[in-house]
């Protein structure tokens, strides 16, 4: 599996978002005023619904049904997402979209790139260190969108923070869950910040601390001007990879891993008289982390095991960004844009072997520069829609991403799609520069996405949306043992599926229902990828009992997937269902929200070693401030 931490001892010695704030705002045009209702998926105002790709998106209603839940919790309620550990055991949580490689997944916050190169995982995000205080709207993204951001191969998660309303929260659950956050602001500034902890420290713990700082004005003709910082940091303990988890670990001792985050961007939108809207964006982002890990005991499936490392780095991210809406006629709408990013990594390991230890580090940058473009065109009840982004890194090839699609309505609210992209990722710095296991002539990853949908209007009694894709990835970076080891360009992989989404409202209760079926594997046919269900499936219920009181019924069902760690060799996870429930109601002028987690108290392991957390009991109250 590309990415996988492997089981060899050498091993173990080892953009500003491309996107435009969100906001209803008016793109001027020839013709007339275009509401602006932006997704991540698209450099042109598009709507969940209109996307080309299966969009999922939580609102701040939909978070406030589920409660007092992190990042990691709340993704790993979706259907169509596995996280490979627990978000409460505190261990690196890894998100797999689509059979791709956490990898192939760009993770926003405000629009700030929080994907790591350094890492060992491939420029993977570790959920277990996002910030959760304030999230406002959080959109998942299925699918290529490269042209927006040249990484996301498999989709994109983005979780939006600075519109959150005054107010302020605590929360308390068991297994040592506690959380306390604060929104306030007036006129142009908004403030925020949180803390959340959650675990007892002997098995696992994760603790989060964010604070955010943010101010935006109108300026003349709707041009808007705006300005957002934010800190964050993480500590979490858990098991090693590969150790087996909990119920098998070997050696005493957790895994320790620290990080600290800190972003600051700006956006200036501006509608030009006669040459139509003009948006500049910059940002900078500086990542620092430490990790400690006791290693891992010899085993099954892997006679060495790992030794000891730690180590620390450094990553440090710029990024600038000019689009142009030009005006256009009415059948057309055109993005043309430029995007540079410089960003520079350093890595200091030290692997302890007992009776010596070998430092391991590097160092590594890479600028890269991205022309844009982006245009729609719409005729009748047929919709085209292409996209190009050509980047030109300083240290690789020149790597070309197109995607067209196309959209039909047939009557009645129907309406179908089809949609073609292709996309490339240069190797990461880890991959390039690791001095045990990293290779400079390394090849860009590939990836080809095609998918066609099928969907009623928003507005139907069920609207309902069936998606069937089919995603090549190839040129993944793999781990050959050698010798020497190292990581190299070998792995395939090829994903086929169906992905559904409907709901039905009827008054204030919504029941709504999303699922994934899906066949991922290796066309070379000699390894079994690891956390890849066949079939996903999710059920909410939320049912209104008077003003401000309703009961919000959540089900998640996660089918048969293959997992490994070096005690045990490789097994197969029994299918995994869990259901939740919460429960909401004013106190006074605070609104208590009363959940229960694991309400059947499910004890399956949703990774080896690693059982879901048993039924826990939280509580969590909102005071509004203004």
């Amino acid at each position: 599996m590309p990415w996988r931490r492997p089981a060899a001892p050498v091993l173990g010695l080892a953009m500003l978002g491309a996107l435009p704030v969100h906001a209803q705002t008016t793109v001027a045009t020839a013709g007339a005023a275009l509401p602006e209702v932006r997704i991540s998926a698209s450099l042109l105002p598009q709507t969940e619904a209109s996307a080309s790709q299966h969009v999922t998106v939580l609102t701040r209603a939909d978070l406030d049904a589920l409660g007092d839940l992190s990042v990691a919790d709340v993704l790993s309620r979706q259907a169509g997402i596995v996280t490979d550990r627990s978000a409460r055991s505190g261990g690196f949580g890894s998100l797999f979209l689509r059979g791709a490689d956490p990898s192939h997944v760009v993770v926003l916050v405000d629009h700030v790139r929080q994907n790591d190169p350094l890492s060992s995982r491939g420029s993977a995000v570790d959920l277990n260190t996002l910030p959760a205080a304030g999230i406002e709207r959080i959109e998942i993204v299925r699918g290529n969108v490269s042209v927006v951001h040249g990484e996301a191969l498999a989709g994109l998660v983005h979780i939006f923070t600075r519109a959150a309303a005054p107010r302020a929260s605590l929360g308390i659950g068991s297994g040592g869950l506690r959380s306390a956050q604060a929104a306030v602001g007036s006129g142009e500034w908004r403030a925020q910040a949180g803390w959340r902890e959650d675990g007892d420290g002997t098995r696992g713990f994760t603790r989060t601390r964010s604070a955010g700082l943010s101010w935006r004005t109108e300026l003349e003709r709707g041009s808007t001007l705006a300005v957002w910082a934010r800190a964050a940091d993480s500590f979490n303990l858990a098991s090693p990879d590969d150790s087996g988890g909990e119920q098998f670990a070997v050696l005493p001792g957790l895994e320790s891993r620290r990080a600290g985050t800190r972003q600051l961007a700006a956006r200036g939108a501006f509608n030009l008289p006669q040459a139509g809207r003009l948006e500049l964006q910059a940002s900078t982002f500086a990542r620092n982390g430490d990790d400690s890990t006791p290693g891992v005991a010899p085993g099954l499936r892997d006679p060495a095991g790992l030794p000891r490392l730690s180590d620390s780095s450094r990553l440090r991210r710029h990024a600038l960004q000019a689009l142009w809406l030009p005006p256009t006629s009415g059948a057309w709408l055109v993005t043309l844009g430029v995007h540079h990013q410089r960003e520079s990594g350093q890595l200091d390991s030290l692997i302890d072997f007992g009776g010596f230890s070998l430092p391991a580090g590097f160092s590594r940058s890479r600028g890269v520069t991205s022309l844009m473009a982006e245009a729609r065109w719409q005729h009748g009840d047929w919709t085209l829609q292409g996209g190009l982004r050509h980047e030109m890194p300083s240290d690789g090839e020149n790597l070309t991403h197109p995607m067209l699609s196309l959209r039909h309505e047939l009557g009645a609210g129907l309406h179908w799609g089809a949609a073609f992209s292709s996309a490339a990722k240069l190797p990461s710095f880890y991959a390039l520069g690791h001095p045990l296991v990293g290779n400079p002539a390394l090849r860009t990853e590939r990836a080809v996405q095609r998918e066609v949908y099928l969907a009623n209007a928003d507005s139907a009694a069920w609207p309902t949306r069936l998606t069937l894709f089919s995603a090549r990835y190839r040129d993944l970076v793999d781990f050959d043992a050698g010798p020497p080891p190292m990581l190299v360009n070998r792995a395939r992989i090829q994903a086929d599926g169906l992905e559904w989404r409907t709901r039905h409202d009827a008054g204030a209760w919504r029941l709504q229902f999303e699922g994934a079926l899906m066949r991922v594997r290796d066309p070379d046919g000699d390894t079994t990828l690891r956390h890849r269900p066949h079939a996903q499936l999710s059920a909410q219920l939320q049912l209104p009992f008077g003003a401000r009181r309703d009961v919000t019924l959540m089900a998640k069902h996660v089918g048969r997937r293959f997992d490994s760690s070096i005690p045990t060799g490789d097994q197969w996870l029994a299918p995994l269902t869990t259901l939740d429930l919460s429960a909401r109601l004013p106190l006074g002028a605070a609104q208590a929200t009363v959940a229960v987690d694991n309400l059947l108290d499910t004890r399956r392991p949703e990774t080896i070693g690693t059982p879901a957390p048993s039924r826990r009991l939280r509580v969590a109250l909102t005071w509004p401030l203004s």
